[in-house]
């Protein structure tokens, strides 16, 4: 088993390099460099009062980044094959991550506990 400090035991995978899994800058699976947590996608934050404009430039936002696919569910996280996560898988958990992040990131903070153990986006 890979050793990676960073990652979960639940992420690390056995043995998956069986399986070819290419990334390209136009998978939606793709981070690029500038891509953080830390990152604002709309300077419009979520208060309860405005959703609808919320949902639409979030919506927008990550179609930019060819993220929408994650939040509208036409891509569900893989399963994993017997037992361990293959890197498809790691991959989707990574950009599910960091759009989760990317959303607390404009939303109120005092409506952060709402919302802070979702685990998807």
């Amino acid at each position: 088993m890979v050793s990676e400090p960073h990652l979960s035991k639940s992420l690390m995978t056995k043995n998956d390099k069986d399986e070819p899994f290419v990334i390209t800058s136009q998978s939606p699976y793709f981070l690029h460099p500038s891509n953080s947590p830390g990152v604002i996608i709309t300077a419009i934050k979520f208060d309860r009062k405005n959703y609808n404009l919320w949902e639409m430039a979030v919506r927008t936002s990550l179609k930019s980044k060819n993220k929408l696919s994650f939040i509208d569910k036409s891509i569900t996280k893989p399963d994993p094959k017997n037992g361990v996560i293959t890197k498809e898988g790691k991959a989707w958990e990574m950009v599910n991550l960091m759009i989760v992040s990317w959303i607390m990131n404009v939303i109120d903070p005092k409506l952060h506990k709402s919302v802070a153990y979702v685990d998807s986006a």
